[in-house]
């Protein structure tokens, strides 16, 4: 990707490498809690220094591991390879992650099984989309023996795209990677990534801890990142916090090598913010952006590849608010200039739920926020020199719209751009909104179902009952 390099106007290198230096001194000073015995062994017998579940870090370790992350990479399915690194061509769009509820025409519930299957139609029928997340909803009415082989299995029945596995106990994490390389046929390469987050403060708690090692095992990405809530896990302040989350990312990264060195890593930003008069986490307000870009500089300064979050809201409706903090927090995400943008649109309500009718309208934000960071390009052919030299003075361009007019111009479908004399005369003056659910009720009803093979039938029929397939 040709880099812009935006970000650079909002932190100094001399800021970048005091982060790194303070991150260095806590790595090596403080220690970090790894709360995993295998994991500690290993620690040991690469020669970490150790004291009970503390594991203290040179900056010569955190060098070495930096050393043998890969830059590039191949992210597969059975159905698409990506390029994630620095030979990279485009940013790669990824699904929703971990909302319990769902807002659907207003209706604010508990997500359901219909739902998740919904939403994997709408991502992988989605020109946005390119990655889709097991959890990219909690469905809450599956029984709990079956949540690990019905999150994996079913965005593999309904689309072909790339997949982010489930995070968690060993357990978890080995059906999930053994369920995407079986229904694939494909054992070698990256098939899955996975968010891995610290426990702050500078603590990795048993679940990530296991999660580290079996994806880091197995060749597949593990996406880091330090997750300290700003006057609650981390300091009071936003340098103070994103030093800390350094800290706690480093040590990640470090530990994914000393398991499998060479094992993909991903510099995963933190959109975790805090308001204090609710003690509440939160992820829509200038904060998340503005930490965004000095992480940004951070993975650069490290040569990782990097993944930032997309149209992220606080609003508990399609209103004012989120449309501000939407559209703010997705050109951010754009400005850092990311090999991947997850939770790409729908969140809302600081993460919690995952709205139908946001979902179509973020894709429309997320296009406009990519056009206004495209620029205009004066190539002489865009200039129509001689169109202009041939007009009749006081006559207009009107004609056949042309190639370039479409390269220069974005069509946003849902937003009503009509003028207001002419939309309330029609029979289809309805509000953005209900634009919104007929766009996405119409998507689901042109869904095309995917053929699948004779093993990835009777895989499907002998882990799942009919009921959990919608």
């Amino acid at each position: 990707m040709y880099k812009r390099n935006f970000t650079r106007s909002f932190v100094t290198q001399e800021s970048i490498e005091l982060i790194h230096e303070k991150s260095l001194y806590l790595l090596k000073n403080k220690g970090i809690r790894f709360c995993s015995e295998e994991l500690l062994k290993m620690f040991r017998e690469k020669g970490f220094k150790i004291d009970g579940e503390l594991v203290y870090i040179t900056e010569e370790q955190v060098d070495d591991a930096l050393a043998s992350c890969p830059r590039n990479f191949d992210y597969v399915s059975r159905g698409h390879r990506h390029r994630v690194g620095t030979t990279q061509k485009k940013t790669i769009g990824q699904s929703s992650l971990g909302p319990v509820n769902v807002l659907k025409e207003g209706e604010h519930r508990p997500a359901a099984a219909e739902d998740f299957v919904n939403f994997v139609k709408l991502f992988q029928t989605s020109d946005v989309i390119d990655v889709i997340d097991c959890e990219l909803l909690h469905p809450n009415d599956v029984p709990a023996q079956y949540k690990t082989d019905f999150m994996t299995l079913t965005p593999m029945i309904y689309s072909d795209k790339p997949l982010a596995g489930l995070n968690g106990s060993r357990e978890t994490c080995r059906r999930a990677i053994q369920l995407a390389k079986e229904f694939n046929d494909i054992h070698d390469q990256v098939l899955m990534s996975t968010l891995i987050t610290s426990a702050p403060p500078f603590t990795w708690d048993r679940l990530m801890c296991e999660t580290i090692i079996e994806y880091a095992k197995n060749g597949q990405c593990s996406c880091i990142a330090g997750v300290g809530l700003a006057g609650l896990t981390a300091p009071p302040s936003l340098s103070g916090a994103i030093i800390q989350n350094n800290t706690e990312r480093l040590a990640g990264i470090v530990a994914t090598q000393v398991v499998n060195p060479g094992a993909p890593v991903i510099y995963q930003f933190c959109a975790l913010e805090t308001d204090l008069r609710y003690s509440l986490c939160v992820c829509g307000g200038a904060e998340t952006s503005v930490e965004w870009f000095v992480e940004n500089e951070l993975a650069n300064f490290y040569g990782l590849p990097k993944r930032s979050h997309g149209c992220l809201s606080d609003a508990k409706e399609d209103d004012y608010q989120s449309g501000r903090e939407s559209t703010m927090v997705g050109l951010s995400a754009l400005m850092c200039e990311p090999e991947l943008v997850y939770m790409l649109a729908g969140i809302m309500d600081s993460f919690n739920t995952l709205g139908y009718e946001k979902f179509m309208m973020d894709e429309d934000t997320y296009k406009i926020c990519g056009r206004f960071l495209r620029g205009v390009e004066f190539k002489e052919e865009n200039l129509y020199m001689d169109k202009m030299e041939k007009i009749e003075h006081s006559a207009n361009y009107l004609a056949r719209t042309s190639k370039i007019y479409r390269n220069d111009f974005v069509f946003p479908e849902i937003a009503n751009r009509k003028a207001y004399s002419n939309w309330k005369k029609e029979d289809d003056a309805i509000s953005v909104q209900e634009r919104a659910t007929l766009a996405w009720k119409k998507r689901l009803e042109e869904y095309v179902p995917l053929e699948l093979d004779k093993k990835q039938q009777k895989m499907v029929e002998e882990l799942l009952p009919k009921e959990w397939i919608l």
